[in-house]
């Protein structure tokens, strides 16, 4: 949700920066001056690669995240109606409601009796 946002924002901001410098441009070769204006502003291709910059590491900064979050390692303890209690070891992301497949392959499906407990490292 975060890049979406940024990345609209990004969008927005270039944008308006290319009307700005192209009614620059225009007002310059209206007037026919070829005085290079030295205000000491950031140019704006460079403000541009800066701007994409900076979406590029926000989106990588976010998938390396997610990665990690859904590769963490949890314990995870069923115990069924009659009582008997199995432990079992998942990545996060390979949880899917009542379903979820183990590190070493296990398909796991709860029945509507068991009780499941998430443990975390």
């Amino acid at each position: 949700m975060l890049t979406k946002l940024l990345f609209t924002l990004i969008v927005i901001i270039g944008v308006a920066i290319f009307y700005r410098n192209k009614a620059s441009r225009s007002a310059l070769v209206d007037n026919k001056s070829s005085s290079v204006k030295t205000d000491g502003s950031i140019p704006t291709r460079s403000l541009a690669y800066i701007l994409i910059g900076i979406l590029v590491a926000i989106s990588a900064g976010v998938f390396a995240y997610n990665w990690r979050q859904n590769n963490q390692i949890i314990n995870i303890k069923v115990t069924s109606e009659v009582g008997g209690v199995v432990n079992y070891q998942a990545k996060q992301g390979a949880i899917k409601g009542r379903k979820f497949t183990s590190i070493d392959g296990i398909k796991v499906t709860l029945g509507e009796g068991d009780r499941i407990e998430i443990l975390s490292k």
